[in-house]
């Protein structure tokens, strides 16, 4: 497992908005979820079903805080 604020550490040192992240081993999709909440692209892998699961929530979860920051604009 792995913090969020690490990944989110990562995920600005190395891209831009909407640049593309890749992440071969998603697992419960931390880093998916940054990644939208940091509106950068991703490709995520996960073979476990139940993960998979869990990571979509998680990053429409982040997608829709995302969306309504940006109407608070």
């Amino acid at each position: 497992q792995k913090p969020e604020l690490l990944i989110e550490r990562l995920v600005k040192a190395s891209s831009n908005e909407g640049d593309v992240v890749l992440d071969p081993f998603a697992g419960v999709g931390t880093c998916p979820a940054v990644c939208a909440r940091l509106r950068r692209h991703f490709i995520a892998f996960e073979q476990d079903a139940s993960f998979v699961e869990i990571a979509r929530r998680r990053v429409r979860e982040a997608a829709d805080a995302l969306a309504w920051r940006l109407l608070d604009v």
